[in-house]
């Protein structure tokens, strides 16, 4: 005899989260179809419930290769709570596995206005990148579907929750800060460089950061990258930033004077005091 199944939605989603850890896919894909019915039939608004449970069945779609599902339930889940980051994470899997890169690159890209330490996305957009590049060119970034802005209210919503939540992702995080870039990277890195370099020149500071955004993606061990951002950052008055920039471009190189002097010039700017090396420059 069959065991009976629970009779609430509650329930239903518990059943099928414990089908999904035990790699159950099929059987917790119907699970969460139940719930979803059964909150249909309640007739009750819950859209926050209704959300998990179809961003949960996107996730038993993609374990089971079924990508198109996959992306209809995460859209579904997004327009019930907008900016949720698991929906977003596995569509953009979903568009990867397609080979709808700009779509998959709008996704990651989206995550990472919420939380820019999730390390699926940074290593998604490094990925991204490269596919981006290599198939339409270097002016791929005009070819990009518009990228949303992501209100306050989400990252406050991503921030409010429990920090184990967030652990794997830090910890992932750390791998992909390790990762030693291969020679193709540091090439790519240093072009984007210097296309960050030559807008400085021109003047367009919010351009250059992305730039060197991109070019940190490729390889993360060049301490120029990180002073010359430090610079944008100090002219867009974005002082806590070009102080991190700074201390990043110091650990890599303990002689880069402009890192030194660009970190004393933001400290002023917060009126911290100054000690040691940097406010001899």
């Amino acid at each position: 005899m069959a065991p009976k199944l629970p009779d609430s939605v509650e329930g239903l989603r518990a059943a099928g989260n414990q089908s999904f850890r035990n790699g159950q896919y099929a059987e917790a894909s119907a699970l969460y179809c139940r719930a979803l019915r059964l909150l249909q039939v309640r007739g009750s608004s819950d859209p926050e419930e209704e959300s998990v449970l179809y961003s949960n069945r996107a996730a038993c779609h993609l374990k089971d290769g079924n990508c198109t599902d996959c992306i209809k339930d995460c859209t579904s889940a997004l327009a019930l709570v907008p900016f949720s980051m698991k929906p977003l994470l596995r569509r953009a899997s979903a568009y990867e596995a397609l080979e709808k890169y700009p779509l998959a690159y709008v996704d990651y890209k989206t995550v990472l206005q919420i939380d820019n330490s999730v390390a699926s996305a940074l290593e998604g957009i490094n990925r991204m990148t490269r596919a981006l590049m290599d198939s339409l060119g270097p002016e791929w970034r005009l070819k990009l579907p518009s990228i949303p802005v992501v209100p306050v209210s989400a990252q406050k919503r991503w921030n409010s929750l429990p920090s184990e939540n967030k652990e794997s992702t830090k910890k992932s995080k750390e791998t992909t800060k390790s990762r030693v870039p291969s020679a193709g990277d540091v090439e790519r890195a240093r072009v984007l460089k210097e296309e960050g370099n030559e807008l400085v020149k021109k003047g367009n500071h919010k351009k250059a950061i992305e730039k060197y955004n991109e070019s940190l993606l490729f390889s993360n061990l060049e301490s120029t990258t990180y002073s010359n951002r430090a610079l944008c950052h100090l002219v867009l008055n974005q002082d806590k930033e070009a102080v991190k920039d700074c201390t990043e471009a110091l650990k890599l190189d303990g002689k880069n004077v402009k890192a030194l002097y660009r970190r004393a010039q933001a400290y002023k700017s917060l009126k911290v005091p100054q000690h040691g090396s940097a406010g001899r420059c």
